[in-house]
């Protein structure tokens, strides 16, 4: 059974593929970060990586008129810029993209 470490990795692999929508990747995200991960178990680059992602995809909305009206709110564009930058945190380390 994959862990909620290892669904964290393959949520940001699929969303970085184009495999799964934005809403679906924040929502998903969000529950296993907040519900499911012991992050006790994750290494400290992955810990540092996997806050700062869920402190941006939080404010995902996909209403343009929210996101004016609520600074804090970010779209699609950012998201996108957040995922990348956690993927790239976690590049080359064995705990992200590769089997343990």
């Amino acid at each position: 059974m994959e862990t909620a470490r290892e669904r964290l990795r393959e949520l940001v692999e699929l969303f970085l593929q184009k495999k799964i929508s934005v809403e679906h990747f924040c929502s998903t995200f969000e529950t296993v970060y907040n519900l499911e991960l012991n992050k006790a178990e994750l290494s400290s680059k992955e810990a540092q990586a996997f806050s700062a992602l869920f402190d941006r995809i939080v404010w995902y909305s996909p209403l343009l008129e929210e996101r004016r009206a609520i600074p804090n709110y970010v779209g699609e564009e950012e998201v996108k810029a957040a995922v990348l930058e956690t993927a790239q945190m976690l590049a080359g380390s064995k705990e992200f993209g590769k089997d343990d």
